[in-house]
């Protein structure tokens, strides 16, 4: 059986399970993996980038903002911002107008300092779009994480423990498998020797 659309995905998910009595459910499962999959995975092709514009240093980062990349000041010169936790930021908010060297983030904004209204390119991790709506890219590369993904919480909400460790076991397997393609797409496995050559 073919896995390339949502309804494919479904009917798989169905076959696996041997059960009719759960179709009505399956949409759940799918959900409830994507809520793990978002937690777990930040790679490459989740990575987007977009314009944030300041009020009075605080923007608003997008609403499927995972986590961040960089965060470019284009003001003159452009440079990236430094991140730093909540509470050593508040020790940079005295620092006076001028240029910002940092950023923190705080719930939903981002802050910089010294304040400044200078928009900001934000590159970030964004939430995979949920495969409903339309196919994504985890779908596209990776049926088998969305359908062990979604037996695993199937078996779950059955209370089989044995066949929702299993399939936990499948899913997690796959996401590892994910994280490994991307650090070798990003930086592959060479090593870099610095300092003279004998």
């Amino acid at each position: 059986m073919a896995i390339t659309t949502y309804a494919e995905l479904q009917s798989a998910i169905a076959s696996w399970l041997a059960r009719d009595d759960l179709t009505a459910y399956i949409p759940d499962f799918i959900t409830l993996f994507e809520a793990a999959a978002a937690r777990r995975l930040k790679v490459r092709l989740q990575e987007t980038t977009t314009t944030l514009t300041p009020s009075s240093g605080v923007a608003t980062v997008p609403s499927d903002y995972l986590g961040h990349r960089r965060v470019t000041w284009t003001g003159s010169p452009i440079h990236d911002l430094s991140y730093v936790a909540p509470p050593i930021y508040s020790g940079y908010l005295d620092s006076g107008a001028g240029i910002p060297t940092v950023f923190t983030i705080e719930g939903s904004s981002l802050r910089v300092a010294p304040s400044d209204d200078t928009d900001l390119t934000l590159d970030y991790y964004a939430r995979t779009a949920a495969v409903s709506g339309s196919l994504n890219w985890l779908f596209t590369n990776h049926p088998d994480a969305y359908l062990f993904g979604s037996l695993c919480e199937a078996n779950a909400f059955n209370k089989d423990v044995d066949p929702a460790g299993l399939w936990k076991a499948r899913r997690d397997e796959v996401f590892d498998e994910i994280a490994k393609l991307d650090f070798n797409e990003r930086q592959g496995m060479a090593v870099r020797v610095y300092g003279q050559t004998p």
